[in-house]
This record gives structure tokens, C-alpha cells and sequence, in this order.
């Protein structure tokens, strides 16, 4: 099994890198709208989250980080605080840079669930038990609240969708050794996006299956 772990790790990095190369998602099954039912609503906004978010869907990943420090140095909401953690954190992500962003994903991960999703990439990145642990922690306790079947909106367009994040659990619990969890969410995965083929959810569907076989 350790043998397979660590070639499953050397399949996965890679996919976690390009889960966030690009927004809309790797084949545009991310979305940019954002459910009332998940995640905390924006209060009353701020010009320079919304600028920085907009270079980020134009591909300008460094700018969005200046932005976004505006809002952090604005005296800012705690919504409007955790916003622009955010922001940074996945700016991070875009430029190829997803663990420096945990810092920014960790302060925001209580009030934004992109935040959550962002900080589970990471930590499968850095791939160890102790790591994998997180994800399911990050996801099914933290995010999904313990509902195998939560649902997963992005406020922002992080590129990360419902079905991709479910794909995520499903490796983390198949890399801990919880087999029947990680089939559950595979195959839910699979169910929310019928037409998967060629995504990185297959990408994670076949590295999953093979820890699993």
C-alpha cells in the first residue's frame, strides 16, 4: 500500500497544480456564482476584492495581490477581511505558488469555504497522512459538515467545482485507508458530473481507483 500511496502522490501533485492553472476550471466546469446556502453572503462588498478577483478571471495573477492587500489595510469587515485572504491565497495558487498560499487560505478558511477547497488542495500537495487527514477534515467535517453528499458553490470563480471537490475527498479518504468513504465520494463525484471524461475529475477518478484496487 505504501508503494501505491507514493506513486498515487506522484500522479496527484502534478493535477493539484493544474486544478488551479486556470479559472472556470480545467475544462470550465468551475462556476462564478455563489450560493445564498453555502458559504457567508457579502455584506457590502469592496471595489478592490472585485478588481482583484477580475484580474484574476482576465489571468492577471500578480495584480489581484496588491488589491487585495488594499482591503487588508481598509479597515475592512471581517467578510471583506476574509475576501481578500482568500483572494491572495488562490493568486498564489494561480501563479503556481499553492502552498505559500495556505497562510491566506488559513486565516480566511473560517468565514469562506473557497477558502477550505483552496487550503485542501494544498495539503494534497504536500501529500503526507497527517496531511490527508486535513483534506477530510477541511471537506467532510468543516465544509460538508459530515453530509457525504454536501454541496459545494464557489463565491468567487476559484475553478474548483462540486464535483472536483468531492473527487478530492474521495483520494484523501483512499489515501487514509477509509475505502468505503472514498468510493462513496467517487462515485458521487462521477454522479455530479455524468460527462467527466477527459477533466482532472477523471484524473482524480483513476488515481483514487488505483489506490483502491
Amino acid at each position: 500500500m505504501k508503494r501505491k500511496l507514493i506513486t498515487a502522490l506522484l500522479l496527484v501533485t502534478p493535477l493539484m497544480i493544474g486544478l488551479t492553472g486556470c479559472t472556470g476550471g480545467v475544462n470550465g466546469e468551475g462556476t462564478g456564482s455563489y450560493s445564498q446556502t453555502v458559504g457567508t453572503p457579502i455584506i457590502r462588498g469592496n471595489a478592490f476584492n472585485d478588481l482583484g478577483w477580475e484580474n484574476i478571471r482576465k489571468g492577471q495573477y500578480h495584480s489581484p495581490i496588491a488589491q487585495f492587500n488594499k482591503v487588508l489595510g481598509d479597515n475592512p469587515t471581517e467578510d471583506e477581511k476574509a475576501e481578500a485572504n482568500n483572494g491572495i491565497g488562490w493568486a498564489k495558487a494561480y501563479l503556481g505558488q499553492l502552498k505559500d498560499g495556505m497562510p491566506w487560505f488559513e486565516k480566511a478558511k473560517d468565514l469562506s469555504h473557497d477558502a477550505k477547497v483552496g487550503l485542501a488542495a494544498a495539503y494534497i500537495q504536500k501529500a503526507s497522512r497527517s496531511d490527508m487527514e486535513m483534506v477530510v477534515d477541511l471537506l467532510y467535517k468543516q465544509l460538508g459538515k459530515e453530509n457525504p453528499h454536501f454541496a459545494y458553490a464557489s463565491r468567487r470563480n476559484t475553478g474548483v467545482s462540486d464535483s472536483e471537490a468531492h473527487a478530492m475527498l474521495a483520494y484523501a479518504f483512499a489515501a487514509i485507508g477509509e475505502n468505503d468513504k472514498a468510493r462513496e465520494q467517487l462515485e458521487y463525484a462521477k454522479e455530479l458530473n455524468p460527462a467527466f471524461a477527459g477533466t482532472s475529475i477523471e484524473q482524480l477518478v483513476n488515481v483514487t481507483e488505483f489506490l483502491l484496487n
